[in-house]
């Protein structure tokens, strides 16, 4: 099946093609679909800056007023190949997440619902739209997961956001700890002041 027809069964029927996805079959299938998703993309969001300014993309690509053909060129090459690492990693973290919790899919085929997954970075680059998309995205992998892992609705969802809580929590943990030292700095700064008053 090629990249067009498999987009559009991930993309406008995700429960059908997950459960009929091989859960296993190697990596070269998935990821190639993945790679061209990535690649899609970049080129379109390096373009879009390209033609109508940085401000759309000023967090991904820094200050992008001079982005020409070189810079395009390197951003389409690096965004797949950055891609493809990170999808292994999310795979690992998903994997263990989903062990966790009862599942009984494989890592390989983690990796796999993940790789169809990044059908919707097609949409991704629209502004406004990429929102929806993303949205769309996590719906993907809570449906790829239940499937692949042999597991409820619910208990997918545990897994797929729990990732996502856990940064929150640790950032909030994170943000309190400095709150508080820097609440004890200025206690102590305001009290050594009064002292030598």
């Amino acid at each position: 099946m090629g990249y067009i027809e498999t987009w559009k069964e991930v993309m406008q029927s995700p429960s059908d093609f997950y459960r009929n996805m091989p859960k296993t079959g190697g990596y070269t299938d998935p990821l190639t679909f993945a790679a061209i998703s990535f690649i899609i993309y970049a080129f379109l969001a390096a373009l879009l800056t390209v033609l109508f300014g940085p401000g759309m993309y000023e967090g991904m690509y820094g200050s992008a007023r001079g982005l020409g053909f070189f810079a395009i060129l390197m951003t389409v090459i690096i965004t797949p190949i950055a891609g493809i690492i990170s999808i292994f990693i999310e795979a690992a973290i998903l994997y263990i997440i989903y062990k966790i919790l009862g599942g009984t899919g494989s890592y390989e085929g983690t990796v796999r619902f993940i790789s169809y997954a990044t059908a919707v970075l097609v949409l991704s680059w629209i502004p406004i739209v990429g929102w929806i998309a993303g949205i769309y995205g996590i719906y993907l992998y809570i449906v790829g997961g239940m499937y692949v892992h042999d597991i409820s609705m619910a208990r997918s969802v545990i897994a797929v956001l729990l990732p996502t809580l856990l940064i929150i929590l640790l950032m909030a943990i994170f943000m309190a700890w400095i709150f508080a030292f820097s609440g004890l700095s200025l206690f102590g700064f305001f009290s050594t002041g009064v002292i030598l008053l």
